[in-house]
């Protein structure tokens, strides 16, 4: 499958091709295996903080924001504990749990595989928490841990006015002529 995602922004610690388009090498099947983990909030907290580290290096500037982008049942459990552990990391990085999705859609490992397209930015239905802390006007990261059509980090920025840029653990939108 070609890749369709268009995000040249987002900063990804690790990258991997669809495991369709080749076999992965070695270093790429780890990328998306602690990927893939790092996504369930009961994720061993040693993993998480691997991935944190990892992730905090790509953090320019002295101060930022980092904000919890919600998994595809709304919730944001598992993202804010990889904001956190990337705080941890990276001192002048803040956590603000803002964004919710008050509608739930269906996966994109899901819908990956029952070949169907992205979801559009606009049909994820993030959004702003009514009840949520403002949010201070500097560098903003969009934490999540894997980047695959770009559409939900898209999602994001329409929700923040078209601020902010991905922070991912895993890019797996390219194809393998990359």
């Amino acid at each position: 499958m070609h890749s369709t995602c268009t995000d040249r922004l987002t900063k990804a610690a690790k990258r991997y091709v669809s495991p369709g388009t080749r076999p992965l090498t070695t270093a790429e099947a780890e990328a998306r295996a602690l990927a893939q983990l790092i996504k369930d909030p009961v994720c061993d907290a040693d993993l998480v903080a691997a991935a944190a580290r990892e992730m905090a290096r790509l953090i320019d500037g002295e101060y930022c924001n980092l904000i919890p982008v919600p998994d595809h049942t709304g919730s944001t459990e598992a993202n804010a504990r990889l904001a956190c552990a990337i705080a941890y990391c990276a001192p002048h990085a803040e956590v603000f749990d803002v964004l919710t999705r008050p509608v739930e859609t269906e996966s994109a490992c899901e819908r990956h595989r029952k070949r169907l397209p992205p979801i559009r930015p606009e049909d994820h239905y993030i959004r702003r928490r009514a009840d949520g802390p403002l949010v201070p006007l500097r560098k903003t990261y969009f934490v999540d841990n894997v980047l695959t059509s770009g559409n939900t980090i898209a999602a994001c920025r329409l929700a923040f006015l078209g601020l902010g840029t991905g922070l991912v653990y895993a890019d797996a939108h390219h194809d393998a002529r990359n």
